[in-house]
């Protein structure tokens, strides 16, 4: 019990603290005795004490102040170490698992004669899970680019609509097959990054199915008013607590639930898409949906 407490440094901060006051408050005894015996002047000497008592005021506020910063510091390092090592153990899970896949696949094609109807079916499911690697390395990537300050958009005029459409069209064959799609979107033309655009839908999406349950329905709502382009995208998934709302953009964070447990992820998406937004001069916002589910609405500036 004593080996653990010694190894935790918000224990050891508090014993060094521990110690200094119990020094800290022997030498202002001795300097209280030691002023009694030099000032014989009992005016003098009640202005030592004063002076010696705001002294000792301020370097204890200034410890507490030390101790609570370090605490934070701490415990801050701490959450961001766990969350790094769940992100590690999920994206060895994720990497591994389209390795698997492709290799099982290959392995089928070689030693098995098969229909074409069975050929096709093994290349979209190869190419679907080659899809969703390639999407993984390059939000690890991109993350990467954000923290190095080193991603720049390059901006340019299109049809937001027939971008949205056709991103859709691509993803009813992979990873929105199960789901009802219900789109609402208003010819709207603007300046975008085309990559950043296709990581934010792809990253909103996927949170979208992966906590939904199958054959439930995500609508996607694409929208203009006089100050605002909005994109509103809701599902119909467990949804996600309101106290816990504000911390799905952190870095590696993910909901702690059954339901993250099970799901894959890596806790990279929502915090690139956040940076994605804000460069594009918007706001995205996480609220509950009713009677259950979650909506994702961003707000880009006109």
């Amino acid at each position: 019990m004593l080996k653990n407490r010694l190894k935790n440094p918000v224990f050891l901060v508090y014993l060094l603290a521990f110690y200094i006051i119990i020094q800290f408050s022997a030498w202002l005894y001795l300097i209280f005795k030691l002023s009694q015996e030099t000032y014989i002047d009992k005016e003098t000497l009640i202005k030592k004490i004063w002076m010696l008592i705001g002294e000792g005021s301020v370097f204890l506020i200034i410890l507490i102040l030390g101790i609570i910063a370090i605490r934070r510091a701490i415990k801050k390092e701490q959450e961001f170490n766990s969350f790094q090592e769940n992100f590690l153990l999920s994206i060895t899970h994720e990497l591994k698992t389209p390795i698997s896949s492709v290799k099982l696949y290959l392995q089928t094609l070689s030693k098995r004669t098969l229909s074409d109807e069975q050929k096709n079916k093994i290349y979209s499911e190869s190419l679907g899970e080659i899809n969703r690697l390639d999407a993984l390395v390059s939000n690890i990537l991109m993350t990467r680019s954000i923290e190095n300050n080193n991603y720049f958009l390059d901006k340019k005029s299109f049809r937001l609509d027939q971008f949205f459409t056709g991103k859709i069209e691509a993803l009813n064959k992979t990873m929105l097959s199960q789901f009802e799609i219900n789109l609402d979107l208003a010819e709207i033309t603007a300046d975008f990054d085309q990559i950043a655009f296709d990581s934010i839908i792809s990253n909103l999406l996927e949170n979208a199915t992966k906590y939904s349950p199958i054959n439930s329905t995500i609508s996607i709502q694409l929208y203009q008013d006089a100050k605002h382009n909005h994109l509103v995208i809701s599902d119909q998934g467990h949804g996600i607590e309101k106290s816990k709302q504000k911390n799905v953009f952190k870095k590696f964070y993910r909901v702690e639930n059954e339901m993250t447990r099970r799901s894959k992820g890596t806790g990279l998406g929502l915090f690139i898409t956040k940076h994605l937004v804000n460069a594009h001069n918007g706001k995205i916002e996480i609220r509950n949906n009713n009677p259950k589910g979650t909506i994702v609405h961003i707000k880009f500036k006109l």
